[in-house]
Parts: C-alpha cells; structure tokens; sequence
C-alpha cells in the first residue's frame, strides 16, 4: 500500500494530465480549423476531407455517418465544396453503379494540406527526438490507445439521446 502522500501526489498527477489532455484536445480543435481556413474550408469540410485521406474512399452515407452530419443535403454540400475546390471526386461505386465512392484527390491533398503541417512537423519532431525510443514507443501506444477511445466515445455519443437541459425561467 502506498503512503498517504503518494496516493496524493498520484492523484494531483492524474488530474493535471486529464487537464493536459483536454487542453490538448480544445488546441487540436482550434488547430485544425485554422488549417482548414488556410486553405479556404470551413471545420466541417474539413474534417471530411481528412477523413477520406486517412481512411480512403467511402460512399457520401458512410462519410455522413463518421462526421454526423445527416445523409442528404448536408453531406451532399460538402462534398460539392470540396468537389469544385479539387480536393474530392466522385467515382461510380463498382459494386453498384447506382451509388458513387467519394474520395480524396491526392495530389491536391498533398499540394495544398501537406505543406501546411511542414512547420508543425518540424516543432513535434523536434520534441520527439529528444526521447529515447522506448518513450516513444509509449506515447504511440499511449495515443494509439487515447485514439480508439475518442473513437469508441464518439460512436457512443452520435447514437444516444442528446441530453435534455432543463429550461432557465426568463429573468432567473
């Protein structure tokens, strides 16, 4: 059993890293939108944008479905905006001709987002490299990890109920 002081001190630890980590993730959100500014998207836009280069072509429903944007309209407006500034193209699906495959356009990604992250790279790999690779391993585990969690809680949270606020009188 630990002493009395260490459970303290572990305890502070824990919550100044879940503190960290929520900072971590307001600057990631504010990053990311000002990336999608520097090249003429909004976040929404985007976000689907990324999610196409990372996970690869989807249909318009599916990508609907991991933005949360509902199918239809909305999710037909985006990939009409990233459509007419190049970053996207519609392909008919090969399973079934009646359906499309929306997916990234490469080069476009690589020409005009890449060469946004150049700096930002070079910072991170600066910090990195000053950690011996057994600590690098553990924070590619560690995130790897925190990564299939926002994933899991994202999925949980796109399938619930929004929660119900209670309404504040006028004047209270």
């Amino acid at each position: 059993m630990q002493p009395h002081g260490e459970e303290d001190r572990s305890f502070g630890t824990l919550m100044s890293l879940a503190t960290a980590l929520r900072v971590q993730a307001a600057r990631t959100v504010l990053f990311q939108s000002a990336v999608a500014q520097s090249v003429g998207l909004n976040a929404t836009d985007f976000n689907c944008l990324s999610l196409l280069d990372l996970e690869g072509p989807m249909s318009p429903g599916r990508l609907a479905e991991r933005v949360g944007l509902s199918r239809g309209g909305a999710i037909t407006a985006v990939i009409d905006h990233l459509q007419k500034a190049g970053f996207v193209q519609r392909r008919p699906d090969p399973e079934d001709r009646r359906r499309v495959i929306v997916e990234a356009v490469p080069e476009a990604f690589a020409e005009r987002v890449e060469t946004v992250f150049v700096e930002y790279r070079a910072a991170l790999g600066k910090l990195l490299s000053g950690l011996t690779e057994e600590q690098q391993q553990l924070l590619l585990e560690i995130t790897t990890k925190g990564n299939e969690i926002f994933h899991t809680e994202t999925l949980r949270l796109l399938t619930r109920e929004p929660v119900k606020t209670a309404k504040v009188p006028a004047g209270s």
